[in-house]
């Protein structure tokens, strides 16, 4: 690559380690800020790979880490917000600071990850209105000084998500049925290598500066479809029943004042918008294909604790 100095903003979660070691394959430099180190020492093993200590959304700590960087890339992101505010805070209110930083010290790639149906306008929840923001203000503020490239993805699977590893945790714990709140919303789910190729292959190329692209994976399916091509591939016997809206929306209201906050009112507005492409980037990588060959290796029930434990985590 035409760069040899890259911070990574996120680095320590799922898409983040997978994209810090291919940048690092790659011969150049990787620093990850995050607030555990200790948490993150697989990503030590590689020596192009650096973590540091440092709370980002801290100006003053993200302006040092700054310093001899070429390339910022930002993952950062929250789902749920612990206190009210969180989403504006994170999503939008850090973008200025991260523009502020990138100019200060010129840097002048940055490379942003945002998610499909993101929109300050028309956002179905205050999660994708906040995304939508973030993304306007990163491309307007950084038009003159930076070369801005965003990227919308559908959900994201792989090896160690929390996306097909969550819910293949909680199938085999229900009795007879699954009560599946919003079964109907439609996924185009990405594999997170190819989304991790993507972000790869624009860091050098002049087309895609002040470009957003929407990603998707090569099917369409619903969240209940996808549960139940897990029930196969896990010889499991549950039946999932797709809820109705009313009931839906009492599901998140009770499973948001739980510990860990499962699914919330938020996360029921944010999936009454289809997570499909009209337009955009078609990855190849079948989830279909992923889940049955997960099937393959760990399908018979006997082997279900190998499966968590070998493959998911």
């Amino acid at each position: 690559m035409g760069y040899d100095n890259f911070i990574l903003l996120g680095g320590s979660g799922f898409i983040g380690k997978q994209l810090a070691f291919a940048i690092a394959n790659r011969g150049c430099r990787v620093t990850i800020p995050c607030r555990r180190p200790h948490r993150n020492k697989a990503l030590l093993v590689h020596p192009n790979i650096r973590v540091v200590e440092a709370n980002v959304l801290a100006p003053d700590q993200l302006d040092d880490l700054c310093q001899n960087q070429q390339v910022m890339i930002n993952l950062i992101g929250i789902l749920h917000e612990r206190k009210r505010g969180d989403f504006h805070r994170i999503h939008v209110e850090f973008i200025k600071t991260l523009v502020d930083a990138c100019t200060r010290h010129g840097i002048k790639r940055v490379l942003h990850l945002s998610a499909l149906g993101a929109s300050q306008a028309t956002g179905t929840s205050h999660y994708l209105r906040s995304k939508g923001e973030g993304e306007n203000l990163i491309h307007t503020f950084g038009q003159k000084e930076l070369c801005v490239t965003s990227f919308q993805p559908s959900v994201v699977f792989g090896k160690n998500d929390q996306f097909i590893n969550r819910f293949a945790g909680i199938l085999p714990l229900c009795f007879g049925f699954f009560p599946l709140a919003c079964g109907q919303s439609k996924f185009a789910p990405v594999y997170v290598g190819d989304l991790v190729e993507k972000i790869i292959s624009s860091v050098d190329d002049k087309s895609t500066h002040s470009q957003r692209y929407t990603i998707c994976g090569p099917e369409v399916f619903s969240l209940q479809q996808i549960l139940q091509l897990l029930v196969k591939a896990m010889g499991l016997s549950c039946r999932i029943v797709s809820l109705g809206n009313t009931t839906s929306k009492l599901q998140a209201r009770v499973l948001q004042i739980l510990p860990g906050k499962l699914f919330t009112m938020d996360n029921y507005r944010s999936m009454q918008t289809p997570s499909v492409c009209e337009e955009g980037e078609h990855c190849t990588t079948s989830l279909r294909q992923y889940i049955q060959d997960i099937g393959t290796r760990f399908g018979n029930k006997k082997h279900y604790d190998r499966f968590r434990r070998q493959l998911p985590r």
